[in-house]
C-alpha cells in the first residue's frame, strides 16, 4: 500500500466559509494521497477552529494561529516547516476539488527536472482550462486586458496563479520558498520565473481539473489594487524577473 505523499497548505483570512468545503473535498476524495493538511488562521476564527476540530479527518490537520497576519508566500513557507511528505502542494481556500488528482499529478511531478505540476482550473460552470501565463511585461499587460481575443490565442507558458501548486519538497527547499518581500500579489510569478531559470519545468496536468472561484480582489478593492502595483514594480525590479527576461524573451 502507498503511503500517503503530500502535505496540504492553505490560509484563511477569513475564509471561514469556504474552508469546510475545500476539507471536505480533500477528505472525500484524496484521503490517501494527503498525510497532513496545514490551515493557517490569518486572523483568529474561533468558529473555524471548533468545526475543525469537532470532526474526524482521514489525514493529519494542524492549525496556524498566527499572533500578526502575514503575506500569502510566508504563511506558506511557514507551512513547509511541518512538511513531512515529498510533495508540498499550495491550495486555496476557494478552490473545489471534483476527484483524486493527485495520482496524476504525483506521475507528472515526477518526470525529470519537474518543479510544479497543476491541474486546468474552471470557474464553476466554465469549461476547464490552462490558466498559464508568458512572463507579465508591460507589453505583455497592455495586450492582455486591451486587446481583444488575446487572452485566448497560444503564449508562453512561464508562469501559473498559486491556487493549486504541486511542488517536490527539495525543490522548494531550494528555493528557499516564496520571496516574502511580496505580500500579495507576483509570489507566484517569481517563484515560477525561478524554478525555470534553475531549469525546473513548469508542468500542466491537462486529465484533471479544479474549480476556482477567483476572486480578483485588485480589481474591485483599491486597497489590494495598490498591493497588486506595489509587487508588480517590485518584480519587474528584481534580479530574477531581469535575468528571466533577458534568457527567455526575444529581444526587439
Amino acid at each position: 500500500m502507498k503511503l500517503p505523499s503530500v502535505t496540504i497548505s492553505v490560509v484563511s483570512h477569513e475564509h471561514g466559509d469556504e474552508i469546510p468545503n475545500l476539507l471536505r473535498d480533500l477528505a472525500a476524495f484524496a484521503p490517501s494521497s494527503i498525510l497532513e493538511v496545514i490551515v493557517t488562521l490569518n486572523v483568529p476564527e474561533e468558529m473555524l477552529t471548533k468545526w475543525i476540530n469537532v470532526r474526524q479527518w482521514p489525514f493529519i490537520i494542524t492549525i496556524i494561529n498566527n499572533p500578526i497576519p502575514m503575506g500569502y508566500g510566508a504563511n506558506h513557507n511557514q507551512a513547509f516547516k511541518f512538511c513531512k511528505t515529498p510533495y508540498f502542494c499550495i491550495v486555496n481556500p476557494d478552490v473545489r476539488l471534483t476527484g483524486d488528482l493527485f495520482p496524476f499529478m504525483i506521475s507528472r511531478i515526477e518526470e525529470p527536472m519537474a518543479g510544479c505540476a497543476y491541474p486546468m482550473q474552471s470557474n464553476r460552470d466554465s469549461e476547464p482550462v490552462d490558466l498559464s501565463r508568458e512572463v507579465p511585461t508591460l507589453v505583455s499587460l497592455l495586450r492582455r486586458y486591451l486587446v481583444p481575443g488575446s487572452r485566448t490565442k497560444p503564449h508562453e507558458r512561464h508562469w501559473i496563479n498559486g491556487a493549486f501548486m504541486l511542488i517536490p519538497a527539495p525543490v522548494f527547499e531550494r528555493l528557499a520558498g516564496f520571496d516574502q518581500r511580496y505580500f500579495m500579489y507576483c509570489e507566484d510569478v517569481d517563484i515560477c520565473l525561478r524554478l525555470q531559470l534553475l531549469g525546473y519545468r513548469l508542468l500542466p496536468v491537462v486529465s484533471v481539473k479544479v474549480e476556482h472561484e477567483a476572486q480578483h480582489a485588485s480589481r474591485r478593492r483599491l486597497r489590494h489594487l495598490v498591493w497588486h502595483v506595489k509587487s508588480l514594480w517590485s518584480l519587474w525590479h528584481s534580479a530574477p524577473y531581469r535575468e528571466f527576461c533577458r534568457k527567455h524573451l526575444r529581444k526587439a
